[in-house]
């Protein structure tokens, strides 16, 4: 299948929300970055139904949905072919793993023509995609993985980073829980409803906002103290995206401004996002679980 030639070796990287989860929803700015850890790529065998199910699913939804952008015969084809996605991000733990496949699929069956001109045509072409899997989608993940680039979405639009962001100070510790993001947002978005929730996520949206800066000038003193804020933030008002076994570990960092533990994209599960300033020590101190050095 010549389709595959070219790019069946591309791999289509994880991604990983820095900072800015659920305060986005409310028009709060997010950083986004690949995370090259984890990755998806194309392959081809006729001999194998692995992952065809999938990807008929994804069919069928954008031929109901009458998505005008992909080539769907091309992909039906291809799915009878025994094309299927090769992936390393696990499913339900915050990095994107169906982001990947809405950015190989617009990738590869969406011809060139008809590729979108500019970045929020492109991130709208994505939602149109990627809703398939979760009913609605914000388009970040996939356009961070469809460009291999670093993501700032600010009041300003969508600010797409040459120079990759500095990720030596953070690390992830693996719950050994997948999750699903849906029920997770929809609680937030109610509880969003009350005045009083809503004034918080206000203090949060700028203390996400600050830590950006941050973390983009490159201010690791700066950054270590508004991390150290979301955490505490995060522990009250997000209180139902943390996991039981994990609020003693997360409480016991929130008075330091050395460590801090935060939601990995909407939690309840999946990896946690942590920071250090100093890494060695961080590892030895929190030896008995799972951390990934990123």
């Amino acid at each position: 299948m010549k389709l595959l030639n070219t790019i069946s070796n591309k791999p289509y990287s994880s991604k990983l929300i820095l900072l800015g989860e659920y305060a986005v929803i409310q028009g709060g700015e997010i950083l986004a970055s690949p995370l090259a850890h984890y990755t998806a790529r194309w392959r081809i065998d006729k001999r194998s139904e692995y992952n065809k199910g999938g990807l008929q699913l994804i069919y069928d939804y954008l031929k109901i949905n009458e998505n005008n952008k992909i080539d769907l015969e091309l992909f039906s084809q291809a799915i009878n072919d025994g094309i299927h996605l090769e992936s390393t991000i696990p499913t339900g733990y915050g990095l994107g793993s169906s982001g990947a496949i809405t950015a190989g699929i617009y990738e590869v069956f969406v011809p060139d023509e008809k590729k979108a001109s500019n970045i929020s045509r492109l991130k709208e072409d994505l939602i149109a995609i990627e809703s398939c899997f979760h009913g609605v989608s914000s388009g970040i993940d996939p356009l961070v993985i469809y460009l291999n680039k670093c993501v700032h979405i600010d009041g300003k639009g969508i600010n797409i980073l040459e120079d990759s962001v500095d990720l030596s100070h953070y690390f992830l510790i693996d719950t050994k829980m997948a999750r699903k993001t849906t029920p997770l947002v929809k609680q937030y978005i109610n509880r969003s409803k009350d005045e009083s929730y809503l004034a918080a996520i206000d203090k949060y949206k700028e203390m996400c906002a600050a830590a950006i800066s941050a973390q983009l000038s490159d201010n690791q003193d700066q950054l270590s103290t508004e991390i150290s804020n979301i955490s505490c933030w995060q522990y009250e008002y997000l209180d139902f995206a943390i996991l039981e076994e994990y609020r003693n570990l997360w409480q016991t960092t929130l008075d330091r401004d050395d460590m801090s533990i935060k939601l990995c994209g909407a939690g309840g599960g999946g990896f946690l996002l942590g920071y250090a300033k100093d890494m060695e020590k961080a590892m030895v101190e929190l030896s008995e679980y799972e951390l990934i050095r990123l």
